[in-house]
């Protein structure tokens, strides 16, 4: 048979080969086999290069020989294919420069072999004298991957010499071998490319179309558990302190393993965390950071890959085998690809439950408005408030204080999930305690750990079973008047929003509540009115007429709550005394005093109201020595008047630093206006 019958032959059982989709292995030994037909060569290899590119694999061998070489590895560097997969080019080697260059498969006994791989001490013996090679590059575009050789050329069984034609039909057989790695490779390469788009098909299919993060975790393990071998799959989170890594999903674990937390202090974790790098681990016995969790079997090899959505580290992924080298790059990336659809499956989550969990604060806060504003019962107002804090903030603990300005203390005025009566003795002064300074300072504060707080040993919520707490004051305007406390009885980090939330919740009831008691006041007031014009009114219809004026001035210190009570009609250019209350014999009011002259002619000649907190101080007050006897501190003095014309002066004393609010002073002016009290003056000048 000629040369170009044996080409042609060799062509279509090559074609045949490749499209069959023989494995590499069957195809490299046909091009083996083939080659020696077309050479007629005693011994033919075919070798490949390591991914390190220092050594040679034997993958394919015919001829002489072949069992003892087939499956060895030497160093590239003690090879006669050095220069040919350096250059890139084929060479034809004869006796002189074999003998130069040494023997391609006697120098295999000294150089690296395969694992469970060995050879004979006199195999040596056995390989004939090499007389002649031909070796041709295996090149993948353009780069050398390997080389085939082929040793001592036989004709009519003499030994003669490789020509250029054996060349040529070895570079065509490298084609055809190089089109065979580049097949496998292509066919290896899509069946991970479709085992990844499977795998995040399923994991994209999972995130849009679910936006409940533990069902999307678990899906998520489950589609990467689907297509990868494993001992134990584990889906890691960190907690809110970001200090441990805790078990959201897992896979192949034991009851008690899924109770385990990873610290972030660990090497290896922490680097995975911190680069966001994920971290192939063949054999962990060369790992020494690696911390197995597991108390059934160690782990030989993991895949640690990081959850994470653009520049966030949510937690981590790790997949064990009790295999060695149980994964490869391709895995490695599979996991990493799943990592960051986790990622973007949590934060989708966050974000969803973030817009719901506003949506709902929405409609409670409003809901919360419309009811406080509906009502002036502060009962009501206060209930509510209570329950509207316990579900939004989820806690199981709750605490409003008001305060009580005259003791300067904060007083309890509503508990929930605390012993209302052992709570009803907590009354810090201000300053003491969490909430007597958040009510002195006017500042939100969020404490995770009550007991690590020095502030609490002044006035003790842990007593009460409180870890955390979440307070607030009770801001009316510029004033405060008291202190909002939500409580947990488990360590809790409170969040800025929700820092925010309870301080809006704390300023609508505040409002609220001053509202109602105000109200409350206003009503008590009201009725405490009613029944002094009801003495009046008897008093004007009764005979003695002359006496109102002095009905009105008893009267006058019980609705000021005062000590002293005198009042003046103006008569030409002086105010004389028309009645007093409780005045001592030691020290009397003065009967008359000059327009201008002391607080009561001040007040008829300017025609407006008077208060002073401290009389001690006041330098119109000095020349009335019945004040400084009397102890008489606060002053109250309001103009009785007929149109814009004053008729006389209503004042009102009081023992001790008082200041006199406006309420007060608008208080003592209706009443004298309602009383008639000016037009009973003008009728009796």
């Amino acid at each position: 048979m000629n040369k170009a019958t044996l080409q042609r032959s060799a062509v279509r059982r090559l074609q045949d080969a490749l499209s069959g989709r023989l494995r590499l292995e069957e195809l490299n030994q046909i091009v083996v086999e083939e080659a020696i037909k077309l050479t007629d060569a005693a011994g033919v290899a075919l070798c490949l290069l390591d991914k390190e590119r220092t050594h040679l694999d034997y993958v394919a061998v015919g001829g002489q020989n072949a069992g003892q070489i087939h499956g060895l590895r030497i160093r590239v560097a003690d090879s006669i294919s050095d220069a040919v997969l350096k250059s890139g080019k084929p060479v034809l080697l004869d006796t002189r420069q074999l003998a130069e260059t040494g023997d391609l498969f006697a120098s295999g006994q000294q150089s690296d072999q395969l694992p469970g791989r060995s050879r004979s001490a006199d195999s040596s013996s056995t390989i004939q004298t090499l007389y002649s090679a031909a070796i041709v590059p295996l090149l993948d575009d353009g780069r050398a991957i390997g080389s085939i050789v082929a040793q001592n050329k036989v004709q009519s069984g003499a030994s003669v010499q490789f020509v250029q034609e054996d060349i040529d039909s070895l570079q065509m057989l490298a084609a055809f071998a190089v089109l065979g790695h580049k097949s496998t490779r292509d066919a290896a390469l899509a069946i991970e490319q479709r085992r990844e788009l499977s795998v995040l098909y399923d994991t994209a299919q999972t995130v849009s179309g679910n936006l409940n993060m533990q069902q999307v975790l678990e899906s998520v393990l489950t589609a990467l558990c689907s297509h990868v071998e494993y001992h134990s799959a584990v889906l890691f989170l960190l907690n809110d302190e970001q200090t441990h890594l805790f078990i959201a999903a897992e896979r192949g674990l034991s009851e008690d393993e899924r109770e385990v937390q990873l610290s972030v202090d660990s090497v290896l974790y922490s680097q995975a965390l911190t680069t966001g790098q994920p971290r192939l681990i063949s054999d962990t016995d060369t790992v020494e950071e690696f911390v197995d969790f597991s108390d059934r079997a160690r782990a030989l090899s993991a895949m640690i890959a990081p959850i994470k959505s653009r520049n966030d580290i949510h937690g981590l992924l790790l997949v064990t085998s009790l295999q060695r080298r149980a994964y490869r790059e391709a895995d490695l990336r599979l996991a990493s690809a799943v990592g960051m659809q986790a990622g973007i499956a949590i934060e989708n989550s966050w974000l969803y439950e973030e817009a719901q969990r506003q949506a709902e604060q929405a409609m409670a806060l409003y809901d919360l408005s419309q009811r406080v504003n509906a009502t002036l019962n502060v009962d009501s107002v206060l209930e509510f408030v209570a329950e509207s804090v316990i579900n939004l903030l989820n806690v199981d603990q709750f605490a409003l204080m008001l305060v009580d300005t005259k003791a300067e203390r904060l007083i309890p005025r509503l508990s929930r999930g605390i012993d209302a009566d052992s709570f009803a003795a907590y009354q810090p002064g201000i300053g003491e305690g969490i909430a007597g300074w958040v009510y002195e300072w006017q500042t939100p504060q969020a404490v995770a750990n009550i007991a690590a707080d020095p502030r609490d040993r002044s006035a003790s919520l842990e007593s009460f079973g409180a870890a955390s707490v979440l307070c607030v004051p009770m801001h009316v305007g510029d004033e405060v008047i008291g202190a909002m406390m939500a409580m947990t009885s488990r360590r809790r980090l409170f969040t800025v929003g929700e820092m925010e939330l309870l301080y809006t919740i704390s300023n609508q009831a505040a409002v609220a509540t001053y509202n109602a008691l105000q109200y409350r006041l206003a009503r008590a007031r009201s009725h405490e009115m009613s029944r002094y014009f009801r003495r009046i009114a008897h008093a004007l219809g009764s005979a003695f007429d002359s006496n109102l004026p002095q009905v009105i001035s008893d009267l006058a210190i019980e609705i000021m709550r005062a000590n002293r009570c005198a009042i003046y009609s103006c008569e030409g250019d002086a105010v004389l005394l028309r009645a007093s209350s409780r005045f001592t014999t030691s020290a009397p009011p003065e009967t008359s005093i000059a327009l201008g002259q002391g607080l009561a002619g001040w007040v008829a000649r300017r025609g407006q109201s008077l208060m002073i907190a401290d009389m001690q101080e006041d330098a119109r007050a000095q020349g009335n020595t019945g004040v400084h006897r009397d102890h008489r501190t606060a002053y109250l003095g309001v103009p009785l008047k007929t149109g814009r014309r004053t008729v006389g002066v209503i004042e009102i004393y009081a023992q001790g630093p008082r200041e006199f609010t406006r309420d007060e002073i608008q208080l003592l002016s209706t009443f004298a206006r309602r009383a008639r009290l000016a037009e009973r003056m003008l009728d009796n000048v």
